[in-house]
């Protein structure tokens, strides 16, 4: 039998994604009690996180070098309104401390108005408007639930943590079709949007330099595309994501740093098996990047590579083990990173690339309540933030990571 698409939006309600995108939850569950009124028409969900980290070198989330550090807490607070059937309004608010990168200032993830203008048995096409949730993987557009990542931290060589805010979701436009198709169901999406570049979080990953004083601004806004096929039964979900951001730094008066202009184009194919007990999970990615100078310096052209493989079985209906390897290399020209330090004085060739083994365990207390563990042994420090590791030079190439996590939601 054909189903009919639902009228709400898939990537407004967090919490209403852990049902529509069951597939990158990571195990099925059912929907905690919203608060609601108006029969369901305005609904009022919310969720906390606390985590803990040690780490035997380098720091992550705080400084956590041969100590318990408990600088890591989500907090967010979401609402959404349905004044009419083709018409949906929502906005997330949070806060998020992680160490240096995430302090705990007020942010305002997403504040859309998401109208329906087609829908009937075989598809729905429809326009968001506003701060929207960008479409980039499997789980950008719920990661700030803890519920539904994977594991206590996503597979950071694709969603690094280092410079989240501009990843997470940016101002302007997205078109979206649902469309019923032979064996399954696919759904395309197009955005255009302005993306948020200049806290101190995302500025250091983007010009490479600390406490940088100068302005990043996008040339344009960023495009993107994103299509994702899910078979009928659910249990094979595939997709492609593009986007492609142009971006100038301007420097400031006295400014060490040189102005330039950066062009950044991520692209991943992802690939989701999901059965009763086993989810498996990989994704790969390469990100091309162009730095044009304004002085007489030639432009430099890099291309990393980004991916990872994930088994999630749930061997108990409250328990699930995990198991992961994911591995980034900053340019694929120079995967071990040699070139680069021969050339960088003050680097270290293990600063360009990172191996993580990865087991955790998460164990529902309740439909509302979630414990994980988790233990990261990693070869390699690309993706760990400078702003709580300032000096590159003493970064250790091996270190382990122990975290633990507690999560509500309602």
């Amino acid at each position: 039998m054909k189903r009919k698409f639902a009228y709400y939006p898939l990537n407004n309600s967090s919490f209403l994604l852990i049902l529509t995108l069951a597939g990158s939850a990571s195990m099925p569950f059912e929907t905690a009690q919203a608060l609601d009124w108006y029969d369901g028409r305005v609904q009022l969900h919310g969720f906390f996180t606390q985590g803990v980290v040690y780490t035997t070198h380098n720091n992550f989330y705080g400084n956590t070098q041969d100590r318990i550090g408990l600088d890591f807490r989500e907090i967010g607070l979401n609402v959404s309104l349905q004044p009419f059937s083709r018409l949906r309004l929502s906005a997330q608010g949070t806060s998020r401390w992680a160490g240096k990168m995430d302090q705990g200032e007020p942010w305002l993830d997403y504040a859309l108005a998401d109208f329906t203008l087609f829908n009937d048995e075989e598809r729905r096409i429809g326009i968001r408007l506003g701060r929207i949730k960008n479409i980039f993987g499997l789980y950008t557009e719920t990661r700030d639930v803890a519920s539904t990542r994977p594991g206590v931290i996503l597979p950071q060589p694709i969603y690094f943590d280092r410079s989240r805010k501009f990843a997470l979701s940016g101002d302007g436009v997205h078109l979206y079709g649902e469309f019923e198709v032979p064996g399954g169901n696919l759904d395309v999406r197009l955005m255009a949007a302005d993306l948020p570049l200049n806290d101190q979080s995302s500025k250091t990953t983007l010009t490479g330099s600390l406490n940088t004083p100068g302005h990043l601004d996008q040339d344009r806004m960023t495009p993107g595309v994103r299509i994702i096929y899910e078979t009928d039964n659910k249990r094979w979900r595939g997709g492609f994501t593009y986007l492609s951001l142009s971006q100038r730094y301007r420097p400031a008066q006295y400014d060490a740093m040189a102005g330039r202009q950066v062009l950044i184009e991520p692209w991943i194919i992802s690939l989701q098996y999901s059965g009763e007990q086993l989810t498996l999970t990989s994704e790969f990615s390469q990100r091309y990047s162009e730095f044009i100078y304004r002085e007489a310096i030639p432009k430099q052209k890099i291309t990393s590579q980004n991916w990872y493989v994930q088994a999630q079985y749930r061997f108990l209906p409250s328990w699930e083990l995990l198991l992961r390897y994911d591995d980034s290399i900053d340019n694929i020209d120079d995967p071990d990173g040699k070139d680069y330090a021969a050339t960088h004085p003050s680097a270290f060739a293990h600063n360009r690339f990172s191996r993580d083994w990865v087991t955790g365990l998460r164990y529902d207390v309740t439909s509302s309540f979630m414990l994980r563990a988790e233990f990261h042994h990693v070869d390699g420090t690309n993706w760990l933030s400078r702003l709580d590791n300032p000096d590159p030079s003493k970064l250790e190439r091996r270190w382990d990571m122990l975290m633990f996590l507690a999560s509500f939601w309602f």
